[in-house]
């Protein structure tokens, strides 16, 4: 009886013991303060970046609590290994003690070289002096150069580019986004290149990271990560990295389509769905009504199909009016077409119209025998062919107010009339121009030069198909950037325009070689071009790096560094955290993609409201936040409310909300210039909370003291 009753309280404690370690709901995360943009301190000392980012959305969507310990990182690792921390916020698998989760991101490692140096191959880097903050990524080198190739190691980046530029080392290597952020931080972007030799480009995979011991809590964080949405993931890329087109969630996104069971469904019912392409595109056989589009157009249409795996009818059309004289039961499911804003605006009594999708640049055509232009600037006194009611038009006009432009409809009369010496230069999407210059009887003409202007094509959804337009968006959002360029290429290179535009470049450049020979000015001139280039390059990556991509907002790395100046010429400063109620719901109520046209909605309402005085931002995922400038604590709470109204008058549709549209909670903490930031920061955190404890769509101020 005694060993019966042993055996089961052994029984009872192995389970106990399991239930313990499956319980576990809080958790330590061993971080590097200098690994940004993934890890790194806020101007408060906070952990923050799109790791810390990563795992406070996988403990929001499983229950659980986390704590950051910041080390340096060399020292992340031995405090993992030894048991201070659960795990690691995100490292290579490299050592024997290592036990690691599924992946959790992926990262493109290479090398950098001053922008001046000549090296480019494996073969240029044997028996030379590579950085590096991690010996790792040094062994990654040496598999590909060899032995002789000698690691130096570094605590930091800064030390490392120093010695870089001093010629201590001849290249470093290191995590591709990581180096980047840096440089763009320090202003240094233009002082660097990447090596961009395929060998010398390595990817690779990171996980949470944890000891033996701690083992265990693996099962947690991986079941915790499946729970994850890939959508908001890219959302963190958005905030934190400058491009995120070839990035870890973005390119999984593009790789795949989640579809709710009610779109399967409906795709399922809907094997073919009618399409309308732009009166101006070409199609195939043109004498027939169930032709086909051409060229890169008809590319995108055919990626769309297969996206969907449905098939698509055309119908043609000669002018946009044929599309509002058709019956409603006849109408095209989608249409698409470069056309203006007053034509788009006609058509959507009847479409309800995506984002814009850019596919390429405006080209300049011009006599094949006309040299390489670099500009509009260069047939100024040209007469210039244009097609009419084109999205592109207005903004070509505006920039060129002065310069004679002649308008036509088609882009066959278009073309025929620069043969016809009517017209000197023709204006077209490059799409269009690479279709219809591979036509044998335009043989006679060439791209000449391409201008600054994008091209994009405006997809209209028809308004009695809602669901539809969460399908196609989804599409869209899936065709990545190499599904871009793979179909731009394709036609690029049967017209040889990128050959073209390379061979007369090299001319050009022997021309300007010749002339610095002759004229010590004129190379002036051009290096000040050059410089001028370089700085407008390095201020776009500047913006691009400080911009929320979805809403345009400036991102919480601007509100970061914004919320860091002293402001002693000020007053007072405000601060108002904004949240949209019962987001999440909605979020699973009627899809990622409509979210993210609410958040849109909700931050062109915010935008409203700035003002010299007021900045918004975009904290990330459905949070904002405004800096107020000398508004005292009546004013700052008037503003909110008002703020609050605007949004809830809106009467956004919110079935899972107990108001029955969207609305937002708004905390609010008012304190001098020159006070404790940190104070501030938690004080509107904490009046943002009570907002939402006091029933939501309510402004709160707070009572601290800053």
């Amino acid at each position: 009886m005694f060993k019966k009753y042993m055996l089961t309280l052994c029984a009872l404690g192995i389970l106990f013991s399991t239930l313990h370690a499956q319980e576990k709901r809080d958790f330590t995360i061993a971080i590097d303060p200098e690994y940004i943009p993934f890890t790194q301190r806020d101007i408060e000392g906070n952990p923050t970046g799109l790791l810390v980012d990563f795992w406070n959305l996988w403990a929001k969507e499983n229950g659980y609590i986390v704590h950051y310990k910041f080390y340096p990182w060399e020292e992340t690792l031995r405090a993992t290994e030894n048991g201070e921390v659960d795990f690691h916020s995100g490292t290579t698998k490299d050592r024997e003690w290592m036990f690691a989760s599924d992946v959790i991101y992926e990262l493109s490692t290479g090398l950098f070289v001053l922008k001046k140096s000549s090296m480019g191959t494996a073969r240029d880097f044997v028996n030379k002096r590579i950085g590096s903050i991690d010996t790792y990524y040094g062994e990654l080198v040496k598999r590909v150069v060899g032995k002789s190739v000698e690691i130096v190691i570094y605590d930091d980046y800064g030390p490392m580019l120093e010695a870089l530029k001093a010629g201590e080392i001849d290249a470093l290597v290191d995590d591709v986004e990581a180096i980047r952020y840096f440089l763009i931080k320090t202003g240094q972007i233009n002082q660097f290149k990447k090596i961009e030799t395929k060998q010398l480009q390595f990817t690779n995979k990171i996980y949470a990271i944890t000891n033996q011991k701690n083992r265990p809590i693996l099962t947690q964080i991986n079941e915790g990560l499946e729970k994850l949405d890939l959508i908001d993931l890219v959302n963190l890329e958005e905030v934190w990295l400058p491009k995120i087109d070839e990035a870890y969630y973005n390119r999984k996104l593009s790789e795949k389509i989640e579809y709710t069971p009610k779109e399967k469904e409906w795709l399922a019912q809907h094997q073919t769905l009618r399409i309308t392409g732009d009166p101006v595109w070409r199609r195939y056989p043109e004498t027939e009504k169930s032709s086909k589009y051409g060229g890169v157009a008809g590319d995108y249409i055919q990626k769309f199909s297969q996206k969907m795996q449905t098939d698509f009818t055309l119908h043609p059309i000669e002018s946009w009016a044929e599309v509002l004289a058709t019956p409603e039961a006849q109408s095209a499911d989608i249409i698409l077409g470069t056309m203006n804003e007053a034509l788009k605006s006609i058509l959507e009594e009847h479409y309800v119209f995506l984002k814009p999708y850019e596919v390429g640049p405006l080209v300049i055509i011009m006599d094949r025998n006309i040299r390489f232009i670099t500009d509009l600037h260069d047939v100024k006194n040209k007469k210039i062919g244009i097609l009419s009611l084109q999205n592109y038009t207005e903004a070509i006009e505006y920039k060129y107010h002065d310069y004679k432009f002649h308008y036509f409809s088609k882009i066959d009369v278009l073309l025929a009339q620069l043969q016809e010496d009517e017209i000197n230069a023709v204006i077209l999407p490059l799409p269009d121009a690479i279709l219809a210059l591979s036509k044998e009887e335009y043989s006679d003409l060439d791209i000449i030069g391409k201008m600054d202007n994008e091209t994009y094509v405006n997809i209209g959804i028809l308004k009695s198909k809602p669901i539809l337009k969460n399908i196609v968006d989804k599409v869209i959002q899936s065709t990545s950037r190499h599904d871009k360029k793979e179909i731009l290429s394709k036609w690029t290179q049967q017209l040889n325009y990128i050959e073209k535009i390379d061979y007369r470049l090299t001319y050009s450049v022997a021309g300007l070689l010749g002339l610095v020979l002759l004229s010590t000015a004129y190379y002036a001139y051009a290096i000040r071009k050059k410089h001028h280039y370089e700085k407008e390059l390095t201020h776009k990556l500047e913006v691009l790096a400080l911009t929320d991509d979805l809403t345009g907002l400036q991102n919480k790395r601007a509100f970061n560094q914004n919320f860091e100046f002293a402001h002693e010429d000020k007053t007072m400063l405000g601060l108002l955290f904004i949240d949209v109620d019962y987001f999440k719901k909605y979020n699973d109520y009627y899809g990622h993609l409509e979210g993210d046209i609410t958040l849109k909605k909700i931050s062109d309402i915010i935008q409203s409201f700035s003002s010299g005085t007021v900045y918004p931002y975009r904290i990330g995922g459905e949070e904002f936040g405004l800096i107020l400038y000398d508004y005292d604590e009546d004013d700052a709470v008037k503003y909110a409310e008002a703020i609050c109204q605007k949004i809830s008058t809106e009467q956004i549709a919110h079935t899972e909300s107990p108001f029955g549209y969207v609305t937002v909670s708004i905390g609010v903490s008012v304190g001098g210039p020159v006070g404790n930031r940190h104070s501030l920061y938690q004080c509107a955190d904490k009046a943002l909370y009570a907002a939402k404890e006091l029933g939501r769509d309510k402004v709160f101020l707070s009572n601290c003291k800053n």
